[in-house]
């Protein structure tokens, strides 16, 4: 089985100014009542503007802010700290109304001036519509700077969603006309565009080729630290990121313990030859997240049990990708793959772990509230929805069986973005 995801990476460069599902957005604004948004967590700005600020990290207060109305949706404005205001020449947004703040940067020992702008302005842009602009609106701190925006977009007394309702506290806004902002931005994100998918795609194939670099780097003696070394190595190389402590997820019990259970960083065993990896690597390239993976064999190939295990989630896993409609529902793929384990006769096929998430900016990207207030656990796929199909049959080191595959949903049934198959790796 082969997908058309690219076998190299690219070079990195500009993406499209807008390439969030608008539309979805809107519709799913109106259909919560929503008026505006006030978004300032970094993904979903990225999502919505095209913007990615380098320096902050997920615990700051952070110098940006996205704020639309539902009523006038071309027009919105971003309300940026200024050191980040030339990020929007390498990188331009579709929003054109975008105004800077005095921020860290700037002294404290004097007082503010509209010229401490000038300096975060290239020489070459100062003419430019979008810089006279950001000239003309420079404020001197966030909070009268998202205000007088609000103000403008007539949202200062209007039912606005915010992703960080922490923001609306410090901002003063009357609690009782703020929503969350989670639901409809995840209702957005599950259905991809095209520009997304091709991100998912790219950052997929990263991930492949990392597991294949990590496996070719294992010899005798190598530790399960030597491996998440190897693996992060091949990513950084290839262009791509993992998180501290690592970008392999799954823990590895040793000898006839099956326990199902998450790695923790500080596994230093060695990997010894007959061992069942269960590669299952999170990262992201271009801020889109890869995941998955499957069992490699370390030197070896399975045996005895773990033979038919094998063959029996290589089923599972081609009738559930043909099953992935849309219209279907997960607990429906859930069943449907338990008859297949219990069919080809394994033993304990409830213990099974078979389950689903969307994939993109996120390994969620899933509403987790419907429009109409009804929990969305079981949730229904979408066409040209992302969603990782996750089988995992628990055993001892040598008999354990894995596979995650990355799947494209289309009116055909699922799309796998992995290329090479779902039996297991051998070397």
């Amino acid at each position: 089985m082969t997908s058309s995801a690219a076998t190299a990476l690219d070079t990195r460069r500009a993406l499209p100014p807008r390439f969030c599902n608008f539309d979805r957005l809107l519709y799913a604004m109106k259909a919560r009542d929503i008026d505006g948004l006030v978004i300032s967590t970094p993904l979903n700005m990225f999502y919505l503007t095209s913007f990615h600020g380098v320096a902050h990290k997920s615990d700051e207060p952070r110098p940006f802010t996205f704020i639309l109305s539902r009523h006038d949706p071309e027009n919105p404005i971003i309300v940026i700290g200024d050191y980040y205001l030339a990020n929007f020449i390498e990188q331009p947004s579709w929003v054109q109304d975008i105004r800077p703040f005095r921020a860290v940067m700037m002294p404290l020992d004097r007082e503010p001036a509209v010229e401490d702008i000038d300096p975060f302005i290239p020489a070459s842009q100062r003419d430019s519509a979008l810089m006279r602009n950001a000239r003309k609106q420079y404020q001197f701190n966030q909070s009268s700077a998202i205000h007088t925006a609000l103000a403008d977009l007539k949202l200062n007394a209007a039912r606005v969603a915010f992703d960080d309702i922490g923001l609306a506290f410090r901002l003063g806004i009357d609690i009782s006309t703020v929503a969350d902002a989670y639901d409809p931005l995840m209702y957005a994100r599950s259905v991809k565009t095209d520009t997304e998918l091709r991100l998912l795609e790219r950052s997929t194939a990263l991930n492949e080729q990392a597991i294949h670099r990590t496996i070719t780097a294992w010899d005798k003696g190598a530790t399960w630290r030597d491996l998440n070394l190897a693996y992060a190595t091949a990513v950084a190389e290839l262009g791509g990121f993992v998180r501290d402590p690592g970008g392999m997820v799954w823990g590895h019990p040793r000898g006839t313990d099956s326990t199902v259970m998450l790695s923790t960083g500080l596994e230093n065993d060695e990997v010894h030859a007959g061992t069942h990896v269960m590669f299952d690597c999170h990262g992201t390239l271009d801020l889109y997240c890869w995941d998955g993976g499957k069992t490699w064999v370390v030197d070896g190939e399975p045996e005895a049990g773990a033979k038919r295990y094998s063959n029996a989630t290589e089923r599972v896993a081609d009738m559930l990708v043909q099953e992935m409609k849309p219209g279907v529902k997960i607990s429906q793929l859930q069943s449907k793959g338990r008859d297949i384990y219990r069919r080809e006769g394994v033993p304990d096929a409830d213990s099974a772990i078979i389950f689903f998430h969307g994939l993109g900016l996120s390994h969620m990207d899933i509403e987790l509230t419907t429009a109409d207030g009804n929990p969305n656990a079981d949730w229904t796929l979408e066409e040209n929805m992302v969603a990782p199909v996750h089988l995992l049959y628990p055993g001892t080191e040598h008999e354990r069986i894995w596979l995650e595959d990355v799947i494209h949903i289309t009116a055909d049934g699922g799309r796998p973005l992995f290329s090479w198959g779902f039996d297991p790796l051998i070397r």
